[in-house]
């Protein structure tokens, strides 16, 4: 998600959820919500930095486009079913999409029926709400 993110107030908008989730006091809020959001700049910064990457969202487009290709025309990796690698790329773009980047990268690239398919397969996601 750090290469996804390209301001500050991304940040600051995708920690908010979390941060309003479960038992915070106002304060523990705010300090998650601002606190989060700068360390996660940072950390977004290096990796941006470590990998060499300009612009989040073409180096986003073109993973989620060469993993499209490495379907090569099956439902899956796996096949008809999902395997691990179908589970863990699904892991890492769940996350994301329902924020902004996330639906783009539907929209804009062709994993937009993969990815139904891997939430159809896996089902709703059994994290607790608050």
């Amino acid at each position: 998600m750090a290469y996804i993110l390209s301001s500050y107030l991304d940040f600051i908008v995708n920690v908010s959820s979390p941060a309003n989730a479960g038992n915070f006091s106002f304060t523990e809020r705010i300090t998650v919500k601002y606190a989060g959001a700068a360390a996660m700049y940072f950390v977004s910064k290096n990796l941006k930095k470590k990998y060499n990457i300009t612009d989040e969202r073409a180096a986003l487009y073109e993973a989620v486009e060469t993993w499209v290709d490495a379907l090569n025309g099956r439902e899956f990796l796996g096949g008809s079913k999902p395997n691990l690698a179908d589970l863990a790329v699904f892991g890492v773009l769940r996350p994301i999409r329902n924020l902004r980047s996330g639906r783009d990268m539907v929209e804009q690239t062709r994993i937009g029926d993969w990815y139904k398919r891997m939430e159809n397969a896996v089902g709703e996601s059994s994290r607790m709400k608050a």
